[in-house]
Order: structure tokens, then sequence, then C-alpha cells
């Protein structure tokens, strides 16, 4: 049992002395957080946002970053205190065994498959158009012409990502998720300043949170993907798309043990332990969530920034020219984005979107292995020894790929197009488990940790805000995708 007046080990002096420079070296699974939402989330739902309601849903990306930043701090901060996993601590939440975890743990293992192959089919149609191949309509098997060649390159693309998942290092993820993201924001945001947007517009849709109705030309363009369509339902796909969602942030919290940040690469300690630690352990314990916070603080940022930026030029350049992607063009409508400032730009923005979509499916990969892992030590512990690990994390990546290519090849009369299996999976894991998820860290932070180590009264406002929130808006959408 480690000494608890030697707890925490001593922090690194950058960490305790912070500048500019130095809070940029504690970046490293937050930003793989931020490069697997980069993909669908950004380029393609919230430029679907500004294409259908204007700046009218602002809003719903900038709070939904700021409460999922909330919650994915608190976990990340009480593994660092404690060295224990919230999915082991949640165990202990009143009621049924292990409830809470199954909860949490479940809809997680439906929505992967979804993931792999919406994200997959998505730029297999892009390639399909930009590639000018395989464009016949005639139908093949139970398949319509279209549908059938999408299938195909979005296989291709999702076993690409498969090998490259399974040959690559965490380091040379990192490398390329920080690439992408920067190049994505710089693009981005020259296109922004060029169009020159509407900034009172702009601040009013970021404050006054509104559901609107679709305006009379959305149901009339797009009948078939929009009438009868609630708009509540593109509310639950825009809540999804700003930094992913729980399955992705079990995994999260997972990687950070080899960063070891405070107590997370070790063993749980017991409340007794913390309760003995004087007052040098817990200043040390609490510049050690700095890490997390930083990591998390700049990554969210990134996450929110990006987000905002392609909503503003879907209202710029697709709303005011009635266009939205749909099903067919998911990724198309946006080359305006880039081609408004010059032509030659369209390149730049077809290799962002293949690097993009290649780091979504590359980082979710190694993601999940530690949202299976994390969730079998919960919930499975006799059969996640440590010589038992790597072959979960095997299993989780053949899962994903073998989920993700039968969801691709099951005819559309079976899975659903695209929008259909995205929407279900954003319904399924969104907003509402994220929202528990703040109830459950505050339960946990109250009966975990010593009065010295508890969340600030500001962080836990904080947390039952965004709580409160998520739960309301995933209930709200939970309710109208199954009535």
């Amino acid at each position: 049992m480690p000494d608890s007046s030697n707890l925490f080990p001593e922090p690194p002096q950058r960490l305790a002395s912070l500048s500019v420079r130095n809070a940029f070296t504690f970046i490293g699974p937050g930003l793989i957080i931020a490069s697997v939402t980069i993909g669908s989330g950004e380029l393609v739902w919230a430029s679907r946002s500004g294409a259908v309601f204007g700046y009218q849903m602002l809003w719903c990306f900038l709070l939904a970053g700021v409460f999922k930043a909330v919650q994915v701090y608190v976990a990340a901060r009480h593994l660092t205190l404690t060295g224990e996993h919230p999915m082991v601590s949640w165990k202990a939440i009143p009621g049924p065994p292990l409830w809470f975890p199954l909860l949490i743990a479940l809809p997680t293992l439906i929505v992967m498959p979804i993931a792999f192959s919406g994200i997959s089919e998505i730029l297999g149609g892009y390639l399909r158009e930009l590639t000018g191949l395989s464009t016949s309509d005639q139908a093949v098997g139970p398949f319509g012409g279209f549908e059938f060649w999408v299938n195909v390159w979005g296989a291709a693309v999702l076993t690409t990502c498969f090998v490259l998942a399974i040959s690559s290092t965490l380091a040379t993820l990192e490398r390329v998720s920080a690439i992408v993201l920067g190049l994505i924001v710089v693009c981005a945001a020259i296109s922004v300043v060029a169009c020159q947007p509407n900034v009172v517009a702009v601040v009013t849709g970021l404050l006054v949170p509104l559901v609107p109705d679709y305006e009379p030309w959305v149901t009339t363009n797009y009948a078939e993907t929009f009438v009868g369509r609630s708009p509540w339902l593109e509310v639950a796909l825009y809540l999804s798309a700003v930094g992913g969602g729980t399955f992705d942030y079990i995994g999260y919290i997972g990687m950070i043990r080899a960063k070891k940040w405070g107590l997370s690469g070790g063993q749980a300690v017991s409340r007794e332990q913390l309760d003995r630690v004087d007052d040098d352990q817990i200043a040390r314990a609490k510049i050690w969530t700095r890490a997390a916070m930083l990591d998390i603080g700049i990554s969210f940022t990134s996450v929110i920034l990006v987000t905002l930026l392609f909503a503003v030029l879907g209202v710029l350049l697709l709303h005011a020219e009635q266009r939205i992607p749909d099903n067919k063009t998911l990724l198309s409508e946006q080359e305006s984005f880039f081609t408004q400032l010059h032509p030659q730009l369209l390149w730049l923005y077809r290799g962002g979107v293949f690097l993009a979509f290649i780091g979504t499916l590359y980082g979710a990969f190694e993601i999940y292995r530690y949202t299976v892992v994390e969730s079998a030590l919960a919930l499975l512990p006799q059969w996640t020894q440590d010589k038992q690990i790597p072959t979960w994390r095997n299993a989780t990546v053949a899962y994903c790929y073998g989920g993700g290519m039968l969801m691709i090849w099951l005819p559309k009369q079976i899975a659903g197009d695209v929008l259909g299996r995205m929407t279900f999976g954003a319904v399924i894991g969104g907003a509402t488990l994220c929202g528990l998820w703040c109830f459950a860290m505050l339960w946990t932070d109250r009966v975990r940790l010593p009065q010295a180590l508890r969340m600030s009264w500001l962080l836990w406002a904080s947390t039952w805000i965004a709580g409160i929130a998520m739960t309301a808006l995933g209930v709200q959408t939970l309710l109208v995708y199954f009535s």
C-alpha cells in the first residue's frame, strides 16, 4: 500500500509554473478526441446546421462544447486524483449491481459499428464522386447503383484505416492529429474572414437558444429528407457533433494512464489513504489536475472554434443559396467554403477532407480500444487480467471493423441510410448519457474524495448545469425520436 505521506509524485516544473509554451506540452489524448470529431462533426453536421437554420443553432455547438469539456474534465480529474477510472467508481452508486456502468457501456457497444460505417460511407461517397469511377446507377443485387458503389468505396476506406490502426503507434497518431487539426482551422478561419459574417447575428445565435421550425424552402426543396423529420433530431446530431460522446470519453480517460498524470498511471488508492494526505500532498495533487485541464481545455476550445467556423460558413455559402448537404452530397456542398477564395483551394479542401476523415477513423480505433478495456475492467475484472488486455484490444478492433463492414453492406432497407444511422447513434449515445455522466461524477466526487480534494464550488456548479442541460436536451430528442 502506498505511503500516504508521499502519495502524489512531484509534478514537473513546467506544470507548476505555467506559460503558454509549457501549456501546449500537455496536449495528447484530448487532441485525438478533437481529431476524431472533426471529420463528420465539423465538416458535415456543423455545415449542415448553418445551411438549414442559418445562425440560429450556433448556441447548440457552443454549449455542447463547453458542457462536454466540463464533463470530460471532472472525470479526468478523478482519475488523476485517485488512480481509479470513473467506470469502476460508478459500481458503488446505489441501486442494482453495476446498473450505471452498464447504462454507459451498453449503448457504447451499439454505437461503435454505426460510427465506423457512417463515417466510412460519407468519405466513400465523396471519393466516388471525385474519382468519377463507378458512377453507374444500375442496380446490383439488393442495392441501388449509387448505394452499391458508395458501399464499395466505404469498405475500402474502412479497410485502409483498419490496416493503419493495427500498424501504427500512439505517438504517430498524435502527430497526424495535430497536422489535420491545424490545417483545417487555418483554412476555415481564412474563409470565414473573407466572407465577412454578420457579427450581430453570430452573437445572437450563440447566446439565444432556439429550436426553430424549418424554413419553407427546406421542406420544399429537400422534402425526402426533412418532411416529417423533427428539428429536434437535427439538434441530436449537432449535440453529438461537438467533441464526441460518452463512448469516446470512456476511452479518453483510459488513455490518460499512459501520461501518468498524478496517480493516473498506477493502482487506485482508497478514500482512507486520501484522507491522510497532508497539505503538501494536496498542493501537489491540485497541480497535477492542471495537466488534464490544459489537455481538455485546449482541445475542446479547438473543437468549438472549428465547429463554429464551419457552421458560419454553412450560413454564408449554403443557406444563402438554399443548398443543404444531404445523403448524396454530405461533403461536396462544402467545397465552396474554399473555392470562393480561389479555385485552386478546391484541392486543399479535398486533401483536408481526406486527412480529417482518415484521422477520424484512425483515432476512433485507438480510442475504442481503451473504451472497451476500461469498461471490461469495471464490469468483468476477473476476465481482464494483464495478460488478457491484448485480447480485449484486438477483439475491439475486430468488432469495430467487422461491425462497420456489416452495417455498410446491409441493404438500406434494413440498416437505413447514413443520415438515419448517424441520427440513431446520436440519440442513443448522445446528450442524455453525457448529462447522467455529470450527475454520476458529482456523486463520486462527494463519496470518493476528501473535502480538500473535491471540486471547487465553481466546478461543482458547472457540472450541475452541464448535467441538467444535456439531460434535458437529450430526453427531449429521445422523446421525439421514439414517438
